[in-house]
């Protein structure tokens, strides 16, 4: 996992941008939330908090959690502008989630899923399965196997790589995607979306078994 003090940087560096809601907030909403008024929402790894205020405005019931104070801090200071309260924390998701069994009918996380090793992820699922509702989803978004920055850097585990700089970022593939949720969730949805520059993502839907 990253360093603590990577995030605290970046999020300061970037205050004032990168708080517009995602893409793939609006596809998981329309496809997957929109039938289930004020249900339960826990967005890990929310950063600004933009899809979280996206989903709160949905009437959804939105807990956030990211790794940087700092995120959390900019994160607030929209709320107060906009005059809205959303329950949220700064949060290693490496550790023990601080919630009660079946919490949340969704666990929602862009692009948070792909700094961790083998080990630290399948420990996040089975959180994650733990704090999701019986028939809960889980909805994710991850950098695949066919970006344009795949094999770059030194490889650390297998599809993961740390270039100079000390970033560390994990590809999935649909085969390794799967196989992490065998045994705790049934996969609704996994697709692979190619952006233009070169960008490549796998969407993810799977169900709490």
């Amino acid at each position: 996992m990253l360093a603590k003090e990577h995030w605290e940087k970046k999020h300061k560096e970037s205050e004032g941008r990168y708080n517009r809601v995602t893409d793939f907030a609006r596809f998981a909403y329309f496809n997957f939330m929109k039938n289930k008024k004020k249900a339960s929402v826990l967005d890990l790894c929310s950063g600004k908090g933009a899809d979280s205020i996206f989903f709160h405005n949905k009437g959804l019931k939105v807990t956030s959690v990211d790794y940087s104070g700092e995120a959390i801090k900019q994160f607030n200071e929209t709320q107060k502008r906009y005059e809205i309260f959303l329950s949220n924390l700064v949060k290693d998701i490496t550790e023990p989630l601080p919630f009660q069994d079946e919490s949340f009918e969704y666990v929602y996380v862009r692009l948070g899923l792909y700094y961790f090793t083998e080990d630290e992820l399948k420990n996040i699922l089975l959180e994650i399965r733990r704090v999701l509702k019986s028939e809960g989803l889980l909805i994710f978004q991850v950098k695949s196997t066919s970006d344009k920055e795949y094999g770059k850097g030194n490889e650390i585990e297998k599809d993961m790589f740390e270039d100079e700089t000390g970033y560390v970022r994990r590809y999935f593939s649909k085969e390794y995607t799967e196989s992490l949720l065998r045994d705790d969730f049934d996969v609704v949805m996994i697709e692979e979306r190619k952006a233009e520059n070169g960008n490549a993502y796998l969407e993810v839907v799977a169900e709490k078994k």
